[in-house]
């Protein structure tokens, strides 16, 4: 047997099974899509949040003696970004039922309101940017609570906050 017809053959076992493939036609291009940019979601105090009691007098709360029945409001100007085409949250308070040595079922925390700047009020969920949004929200230490249940009790409202979260908005897949 020649040398060109070894060579023939090997040639012809690499293409058949031997480390080689029949190739296929293909094609591709470069698709002209862009490129997208996530949005944004942010929440940040505007200034210091200020207390008042049911009376609306100002309330320094590092030495008020809370006694059943007072209601102390919290009101905090907040700062709002929500970037994105399609994006909405709701804003709410996060007051957990228990923080300290308050008995949790003698406080109540009531719903958050909000206000533009111009004092209209606003509802969730948001849909759009707001500076200096202004947030309130009552707790109130309840007339029920009997004898001497929580007598120098404390109830520590750095465990308070107001979350902003993304919902998906109504319609949207």
């Amino acid at each position: 047997m020649s040398k060109g017809a070894v060579a023939v053959g090997a040639g012809v076992v690499l293409l058949l099974g031997g480390g080689g493939t029949f190739a296929y036609w293909n094609a591709n291009v470069a698709s002209t899509g862009g490129s997208i940019v996530a949005g944004d979601l942010d929440l940040k105090a505007n200034g210091t949040g200020t207390w008042t009691d049911r009376n609306g007098a100002a309330v320094d709360i590092t030495s008020y003696k809370v006694v059943p029945g007072d209601l102390l409001t919290y009101t905090q100007k907040l700062d709002v970004t929500l970037v994105g085409n399609k994006i909405a949250a709701n804003l709410t308070v996060d007051a957990p039922a228990s923080s300290g040595t308050f008995t949790a079922t003698n406080i109540k925390t009531g719903v958050i309101t909000l206000k533009d700047g111009s004092g209209n009020a606003v509802t969730n969920p948001l849909r759009a940017s707001a500076s200096g949004l202004t947030a309130r929200t009552t707790f109130e230490f309840l007339s029920s609570t009997v004898n001497r249940d929580d007598v120098n009790a404390t109830y520590d409202f750095s465990k308070v906050a107001f979350k902003l979260q993304q919902i998906q908005q109504t319609g949207l897949q």
